[in-house]
């Protein structure tokens, strides 16, 4: 059973791992996220970490990060599963059905810049570095987060507008054809759903002005549901039913990922704001006025 005093115990578990068997390797190791915060949702957990890992990444330090949750699998397994996800490319085949705990682990290469660190790991968009660093807890290590600056902008988030959107259809258009739409659609569901709330916060920022986000005002709406929902309603209105779908499926997660109605509904959802996003872009509808 998904309790908040066994996801501490997940948690403090990988904590301990992480610096027991990778410490030596890291500069920085963080929760970040919803967890960070205390406000992780009871219908669907998700818990989040970076890792700065010293230069350069080895991928021996890949395959002791996957032991190491393997053997969060197995010890909390008569509780609940724990799922690996690597969003938005890798989604993990569930060891047993059951109440879900999601957790994802992100590794990114320290550098001597700020410049360097953010060239070096620019698969990592600046505006997620910059969720990380407002939600961020240090567990282990310096706090390199705390000493960069990153910038968010007009510009940087459209020019990254159509990689990232694309990436996101790509992957749902898959998620029916790589799945038993019988026997696997608890499967279908989440992949749908993690597709459209990443793409719903990206939204976010792509609605913004350059005022609004070089004053990170999109931290605001990460952290509340109703205001996230709300400015889809004020500034782009026709994905506002579709944002609000997405939401409703996450937080009927466990009740809902069994059924198959909701879970193609989920998946024409994300795939529909998808193409919204993308159609709204090449119309300019996200340009500055």
């Amino acid at each position: 059973m998904v309790t908040k005093d066994r996801i501490d115990e997940l948690v403090t578990f990988i904590n301990e791992e992480i610096k027991k068997k990778l410490g030596k390797k890291l500069d920085s190791a963080y929760l970040v996220g919803s967890y960070a915060q205390g406000k992780s949702s009871q219908s669907r957990p998700d818990i989040n970490w970076l890792l700065i890992h010293k230069d350069p990444v080895e991928d021996e330090s890949r395959w002791i990060l996957g032991e190491i949750l393997t053997d969060a699998i197995d010890k909390f397994l008569s509780y609940f599963t724990v799922r690996p996800e690597l969003r938005p490319f890798k989604f993990s085949y569930p060891l047993k059905r059951g109440e879900d705990v999601f957790v994802n682990l992100s590794i990114v290469t320290n550098a001597p810049t700020p410049e360097e660190f953010k060239k070096k790991n620019r698969f990592i968009p600046e505006y997620v570095f910059e969720g990380f660093k407002s939600s961020r807890k240090l567990f282990y290590g310096r706090d390199i987060l705390g000493e960069l600056t990153f910038l968010v902008d007009k510009q940087s988030i459209l020019t990254s507008a159509i990689e990232k959107i694309i990436d996101h259809k790509i992957q749902l258009d898959r998620v029916p054809l790589v799945y038993h739409l019988r026997k696997d659609i608890d499967l279908v569901f989440n992949e749908a759903l993690t597709h459209g709330k990443n793409l719903v916060y990206f939204g976010v920022e792509l609605v913004m002005s350059n005022k609004e986000l070089k004053e990170k005002r999109f931290l605001e709406y990460f952290q509340d549901k109703e205001r996230l929902i709300g400015i889809y309603q004020e500034r782009l209105p026709e994905a506002f039913n579709l944002v609000r779908d997405i939401f409703e499926a996450r937080d009927n997660y466990e009740s809902w990922k069994t059924d198959k109605e909701k879970a193609k509904k989920i998946y024409l959802t994300a795939s529909g704001f998808a193409g919204l996003l993308m159609s709204s872009f090449m119309r300019g509808v996200f340009n500055e006025k």
